[in-house]
């Protein structure tokens, strides 16, 4: 591919927008220098698979700046800690494939359908972006418009839209930049590229400013701040329970009485429910203490045939012994909690890579409390905008996210995967407790603001008052229509094709139309 380096250059922009720090605004110019390109290629007739070149080149850069904290994982969360070097060479190259094709898709359309790039791009950028988190290898983490996640007036649009629409939002200004840059109306496109920062950001402080400003009943979350190698080693689970234990009495003293108190992710690494001296330590802690207990931990049960099935779990521990419903993770971690695609092809089941190939739960499960009902998003849930919708519409008025990102160490991954979960509150105006292993655990309102969080990697409690959910327009525009945008691209994608394919032939001109 001739002169790849405005692609790359643009992939290691919008990469270094997702590391940790106010690093954000990179992602609004971060596609221009694709865009450039791509043009470029159009107005020179190159065949359409140097713009899948292009956006691969794009996508590679991009995606190992990303994901480099594969490369970072704790040996403890790979079966043979040596894979996890090819295995973020191999990460990276899949999913540059999602750009390639978007710039393809892009540069076609805008060749065929005699439809300017500046539409054609986002367009197909959003409908890409739809079939990369979706399936069993759905893998949304890196959307653009997480990049935005520090800018919480910006983020407010999250509610109309999700994080699609922020998405949409980012690409847009690209193109107004790019158009400004080197278009033929240069300050038109700036204006607009202006208006564009200026005016969701204005809406958004007036969201904020009328947001409710009370607190609700307090709330405890627990990090543990246990080593994977402890945790996974079978050999103390009595002492890892033991500091679960002690956090929680600090907790349990707190002013006021916590409503309840959380612990995270598969909290001791033990099957909690089933080993009865654990259960009844925890059981009679809740009923001394007199608060709920609400924990991770892994679970099994029978199904109709007999079959033993292991859940990803979490419930809760109430003060009267009670152990009510449990909620097991409906969606796992292909690779590392389920090997992918086993209902087409069971065999892939029997494959050892060290997953742990837990069955996926069917169904969200409502937790009753004196804070409210809440629904749970166990870890990588937190990164599926459907599931946090579907436990709203349930009836949830609160979420509790519950991980162990102790697998990330202090890698980007652990910043990055607290700052999806804000999103989660944006999108459906309730407040968010985090309570990971290791960190970050934090308290998040119902605009996405961080009311509190720990350090991390310490043992310590986050004793607070629940922000209180936002009744104001609830249910939001996303709760009550979810992923809007992301659809409205896929039709319009499939439009520009059926445009497209009724011009097989360009004709020289088109290609002026199409810049």
């Amino acid at each position: 591919m001739r002169d790849p380096w405005p692609a790359l250059f643009a992939g290691l922009l919008l990469g270094a927008a997702f590391l940790p720090g106010p690093f954000g605004f990179l992602a609004w110019g971060a596609f221009v220098p694709l865009l450039d390109r791509l043009a470029r290629r159009l107005r020179e007739g190159a065949p359409l698979r140097s713009l899948f070149s292009l956006g691969y080149a794009f996508g590679l850069a991009f995606f190992l700046i990303g994901t480099h904290w594969i490369a970072l994982l704790s040996d403890v969360a790979i079966t043979v800690p040596w894979l996890k070097y090819p295995a973020w060479l191999a990460a990276a190259a899949y999913l540059a494939l999602f750009p390639a094709l978007a710039a393809l898709l892009a540069g076609a359309l805008a060749r065929r359908a005699r439809v300017p790039l500046a539409f054609t791009f986002p367009v197909a950028f959003l409908a890409v972006e739809e079939l990369r988190a979706s399936g069993e290898l759905g893998f949304p983490w890196f959307q653009p418009g997480y990049t935005q996640h520090a800018y919480v007036p910006l983020i407010q649009m999250a509610s109309l839209g999700g994080v699609t629409l922020v998405t949409l939002w980012v690409l847009a200004l690209n193109v107004l930049l790019w158009r400004a840059l080197a278009g033929g109306s240069r300050l038109r496109a700036a204006i607009g590229a202006l208006l564009l920062v200026l005016l969701p950001w204005v809406w958004g402080l007036r969201v904020l400013d009328a947001a409710p400003r009370g607190t609700g009943p307090a709330v405890a979350l627990v990090q543990g701040n246990i080593p994977g190698e402890v945790k996974w080693s079978g050999d103390h689970q009595a002492e890892i329970l033991a500091t679960f234990l002690r956090l929680s009495e600090r907790a349990a003293q707190s002013q006021p009485r916590p409503a309840v108190i959380i612990w995270p992710e598969t909290a001791t690494g033990s099957y909690l429910r089933k080993q009865l001296d654990q259960a009844l330590q925890v059981a009679a802690f809740a009923a001394c203490a007199r608060v709920p207990v609400f924990a991770g931990f892994a679970d099994y049960a029978y199904d109709s045939l007999g079959v033993q099935r292991h859940h990803n779990a979490a419930g809760m521990f109430a003060p009267d012994g009670a152990l009510g419903e449990v909620y097991a993770k409906r969606h796992l971690v292909p690779f590392g909690e389920r090997m992918p695609f086993q209902r087409l092809f069971p065999a892939l089941g029997k494959l050892e890579l060290g997953q742990a190939e837990w069955t996926p739960g069917r169904r969200p499960v409502l937790f009753r409390s004196a804070a409210g009902p809440f629904g749970c998003l166990v870890c990588f849930e937190s990164i599926f905008p459907d599931l946090s919708r579907e436990d709203v519409r349930a009836g949830a008025r609160w979420l509790v996210n519950i991980t162990n990102d102790e697998w990330f160490g202090e890698s980007a991954a652990l910043y990055q995967h607290a700052a999806m979960a804000v999103f989660r509150a944006v999108e459906n105006h309730v407040p968010l407790a985090r309570c990971a292993n290791t960190g970050l655990t934090m308290l998040v309102d119902a605009n996405g603001r961080v009311v509190e969080r720990l350090p991390v990697f310490t043992d310590a409690v986050l004793a607070s008052a629940l922000p209180p959910w936002n009744p104001a327009g609830f249910p939001t525009p996303f709760t009550r229509f979810g992923d809007w945008p992301g659809a409205l691209a896929l039709v319009t994608l499939a439009a520009l094709a059926l445009a497209a394919a009724r011009r097989k032939h360009p004709t020289s001109g088109d290609r002026g139309r199409a810049l």
